[in-house]
């Protein structure tokens, strides 16, 4: 299994965001893990059992189950936009070196 390298983005002005759902990860192979409960209206671990069941790798971080970007936005494109934002900021992360 892959190192996953985890960061997270600071809190918006007047949010407070728990530190998990402004995360995401990093593997070796540039795969981008997000919170499962970006589903949306499903169960963070029933996503999880989803993707598992779809031979995708999941991790644990904070507590909280994440799944591959990829797979994420194509079983459960609710919030498929915000997907990208993220992917795109984890691909800055990787170009600016901060990703070994």
């Amino acid at each position: 299994m892959s190192r996953i390298r985890w960061f997270s983005v600071p809190n918006p002005e007047h949010k407070r965001f728990p530190e998990w759902r402004r995360s995401f990860g990093i593997d070796d192979q540039g795969e981008v893990y997000v919170p499962a409960a970006m589903a949306g209206d499903e169960n963070e671990l029933n996503v999880m059992l989803c993707a598992a069941d779809d031979r995708q790798i999941t991790a644990v971080h904070l507590e909280h189950h994440f799944v591959p970007s990829a797979w994420l936005k194509r079983e459960f494109p609710k919030h498929f936009e915000l997907i990208e934002i993220i992917e795109a900021r984890a691909g800055l992360t990787v170009s600016d070196g901060l990703v070994i």
